[in-house]
């Protein structure tokens, strides 16, 4: 490991002086003040790895590239009990001041491969980019990734209250198709 790695990971940095001089940043964060990530999830680990590359991107801004490694733990949607979900976000960010704006609508095609995250122009919370990116690669409907892991209890429970009541089955047939109302409107 190199004595760049060795140094702990800035709280604060300049994202314009890093993609200009090339830097990289690897090594462990506090999830601590993540309060938007602890908020959506059951527990996280103390501390996610993240390994990032500075450079220049599209327009000169700067570009983070690298990746990041969590694990976390939620509530399964299936049977309520903790799963625990391995969250390993690619990221490639162009990071530009939130004044600024982009010139006219030239390499649109280069503006669909990054993300834009915008800050005050100075400097940049590193554990407010990495936190942004765990968010988003959070599963919108996290669940165990087979039946068999959930909690047999509530399977049962859920496969008995899930069977249509005698009344209900032609309620539904009606139901699913919503334009058969259509054909009395003669």
């Amino acid at each position: 490991m190199s004595e760049q790695h060795q140094k702990p990971l800035p709280v604060r940095f300049d994202p314009i002086n890093f993609a200009h001089h090339g830097r990289e940043l690897e090594g462990p964060i506090a999830t601590k003040g993540m309060l938007r990530l602890r908020e959506n999830v059951v527990t996280s680990n103390d501390l996610v790895s993240a390994k990032l590359n500075f450079s220049r991107g599209l327009y000169g801004y700067p570009l983070v590239t690298g990746q990041v490694k969590a694990s976390v733990t939620m509530r399964c949607e299936r049977c309520l009990d903790e799963v625990q979900v391995d969250l390993n976000p690619d990221i490639s960010i162009l990071v530009k001041s939130e004044e600024d704006t982009l010139p006219g609508n030239e390499g649109e095609k280069d503006t669909d491969r990054h993300e834009f995250y915008g800050y005050d122009g100075k400097t940049l919370k590193l554990s407010d980019l990495i936190e942004e990116e765990l968010l988003l690669a959070l599963p919108l409907v996290p669940k165990h990734q087979d039946i068999s892991l959930c909690n047999q209890d509530m399977v049962a429970w859920l496969a008995a209250n899930d069977a249509p009541d005698e009344g209900q089955e032609a309620s539904t047939e009606r139901a699913d198709n919503p334009f058969a109302i259509l054909k009395s409107a003669d």
